[in-house]
């Protein structure tokens, strides 16, 4: 009688360290953004990463420490923005609209940071590290904005303005498309990132 013959079980790629920490984090931030930060736990994350649940926490210490670091991953792309006028040699008014417009092909992780933050608002959980990083990351935004609209006044670019108001005009704006996009399920980023920029290149705004 013929033996039969076991099947080889394909062996599992390693993975580089740092390559797999990000791709743990970038999983991680879909899954609480599709579901419920409350409603993920690391044996999800692990499972949807195809690892050992135990091999997760080599990486993050729990559950708390992994939602600020796939923030700060996300954070940190929309940070690599900030000198594009300077990488681009572009006028405070180019480089306001080409900082908005630097938005659109990150849109997706951007939708799902949205989504995460808004949980975690309403959640009953609170993390002081987590809100320390959510308000730099605001902070930061609205002094790049302020630093942007001010150079522009100097230069007679930019009509006389009531600078951190219009900057946090323009921030409040950015984070209404995407929660909007999570709210009524639309694909229309592009398209609302682009009559923002109209409005940064408008009589309201530039001085003609």
């Amino acid at each position: 009688m013929a033996r039969a013959v076991a099947k080889e079980q394909p062996k599992r790629k390693r993975l580089d360290p740092a390559v797999r920490s990000e791709h743990i984090l970038t999983i991680a931030l879909q899954l609480f953004a599709e579901r419920n930060y409350n409603a993920v736990s690391m044996r999800d994350i692990a499972e949807a990463c195809g690892i050992n649940a135990g091999l997760i926490y080599y990486y993050y210490e729990n559950k708390d420490e992994l939602l600020r670091r796939a923030l700060s991953h996300a954070v940190a792309e929309l940070h690599m923005g900030y000198d594009i006028g300077q990488r681009q040699q572009l006028n405070p008014a180019q480089e306001l609209t080409a900082w908005l417009q630097m938005h659109i092909p990150i849109a997706p992780m951007l939708i799902r940071m949205a989504k995460i933050m808004a949980d975690y608002a309403v959640s009953s959980l609170r993390d002081e590290k987590t809100d320390e990083l959510i308000r730099a990351f605001y902070a930061a935004e609205q002094n790049f904005l302020e630093d942007c609209l001010t150079r522009g006044i100097a230069q007679n670019l930019f009509r006389p303005l009531d600078v951190a108001r219009t900057a946090r005009a323009f921030s409040l704006q950015l984070d209404g498309i995407f929660y909007a996009s999570q709210a009524r399920g639309d694909k229309q980023v592009a398209q609302d990132i682009a009559s923002l920029c109209d409005i940064a290149q408008g009589p309201a705004l530039i001085r003609i």
